[in-house]
């Protein structure tokens, strides 16, 4: 079972997001918008907008709209790559460091980022393009999330909404990370949701379920004692869980339940012919069962 990622419209030609940015300011009949009024009735995210262009003031520009008062100045369009390198590492020399953040270059460079982000394909691309080191992944000092752990990140905010996440989920604070983690680690949320899909599809035999001699567990020792031999883990991992919870639409097999319909409901997997009873740890075997279910299910084994 392999799993696509839903179509991604990613060549928006720059006229159709000037042409709905003036739309939008005819309905708000204004002169200029902000982000905010924008994403009423946007048929697309403000971020695009400010990615494509540099800066929201210069798609204001490009439509002939009146700029946004106050903010200009924060946000130069800047042509030169050479200026914009210059400037990064002067807010990396003003921090005392040999790398700088996308926030904290908002917050002290001259320049919008947002071109030089798309033209480059990531922040940590500008940051070597400047002649800096990449910008640490931090949960706090000397800390780093690993891939695993966005990875389960994506599992289960993709389970809890029964569908693929998309950037705007982080807007409504579905995410226990900021989308910005994501976005320096992979270069893009679209990435991120690429680099998922492809370790969920990866052929890794040896983490989906199949026993290694040296890592036989002692319940497994035990079950063998009984006579029952096994040929893979109890334990089903996140490549195995999330597959089966999404041939099952994410839902509970027995109460139709899920955690998009029912808030805080808990979704767990289930052996159908149950472990300790010589069922093996394989997709045909398990199911999708809510945290009630499958208590109630366990009462009557």
């Amino acid at each position: 079972m392999e799993f696509v990622l839903n179509e991604y419209h990613r060549n928006t030609p720059d006229e159709d997001l000037i042409e709905d940015l003036k739309r939008v300011a005819g309905i708000h009949q204004k002169p200029s918008i902000t982000q905010k009024e924008y994403s009423q009735y946007g048929k697309y995210a403000s971020r695009t907008i400010v990615l494509r262009f540099g800066s929201w003031n210069e798609a204001l520009k490009r439509a002939g709209l009146e700029l946004e008062r106050g903010h200009l100045k924060k946000h130069l369009f800047c042509e030169s790559d050479d200026d914009f390198f210059e400037d990064v590492r002067a807010v990396a020399a003003q921090l005392g460091r040999n790398y700088v953040s996308i926030e904290e270059y908002a917050k002290y460079g001259k320049y919008s980022h947002g071109s030089k982000v798309k033209k480059y394909k990531s922040w940590d691309a500008i940051m070597f393009a400047s002649g800096l080191e990449s910008t640490p992944f931090r949960t706090g000092p000397n800390q780093k999330y690993s891939d695993e752990e966005l990875f389960q990140e994506i599992e289960r905010v993709w389970i809890k909404l029964g569908r693929q996440p998309l950037a705007t989920d982080f807007n409504r604070k579905e995410f226990n990370y900021g989308r910005n983690t994501f976005l320096r680690r992979f270069g893009g949320w679209r990435k991120a949701l690429e680099a998922f899909v492809e370790y969920i599809n990866a052929d890794r035999t040896e983490d989906d379920g199949l026993t290694q001699h040296q890592t036989v567990l002692q319940e497994e020792k035990q079950q063998e004692q009984k006579g029952i031999h096994h040929r893979t883990k109890r334990e089903v991992n996140l490549r195995m869980r999330f597959k089966v919870m999404a041939r099952d639409s994410f839902k509970c097999c027995i109460c139709g339940r899920s955690p998009s319909s029912t808030p805080g409901l808990v979704l767990h997997i289930d052996h159908i012919k149950p472990w300790s009873k010589g069922g093996e740890t394989v997709m045909e075997n398990l199911q999708t069962l809510c945290q009630d279910c499958n208590l109630g299910k366990s009462d009557l084994e």
